[in-house]
């Protein structure tokens, strides 16, 4: 009877030491467990954010390259209206150029007239330049 008795006592504290394990092992787990949710939400919460950011970045820079286009374009407008104010400037000084080189030809075609009229020079007129 004390060998079974011995025996029974060894199970009770064979059993009693493997269900205290087995609770033990079980409340790491739960705690494993609820560690592992705390960061699969941080890290879903941080992927969530990392993409936010991102997208508010690319906006960001598309509104910066939509600025530059426009300020490229004010700038070649601009280039181009003076461009077009310098040409304009430029062909009316031409004009009044050629404007004075007429009325300078005129102006000596009727000196020529008024010597040969005079009869100071004998030959016929001749056209010195050509109009």
């Amino acid at each position: 009877m004390e060998i079974t008795s011995f025996v029974l006592g060894m199970l009770t504290i064979v059993l009693v030491t493997l269900a205290a394990a087995t609770v033990v092992g079980l409340l790491k787990i739960v705690k494993l467990n609820k560690q592992l949710n705390d960061l699969t939400l941080r890290l879903e919460h941080n992927t969530y954010n990392i993409y936010r950011n991102i997208q508010t970045h690319l906006e960001s820079i598309w509104r910066q390259f939509d600025t530059a286009g426009r300020d490229v374009t004010t700038v070649e407008k601009t280039i181009m209206n003076q461009i077009e104010s310098i040409d304009r400037e430029h062909l009316k000084h031409e004009e009044d150029l050629h404007r004075e080189i007429d009325e300078t030809k005129r102006y000596i075609d009727s000196r020529i007239d008024k010597v040969v009229a005079s009869g100071t020079i004998k030959e016929p007129k001749r056209q010195i330049l050509n109009g």
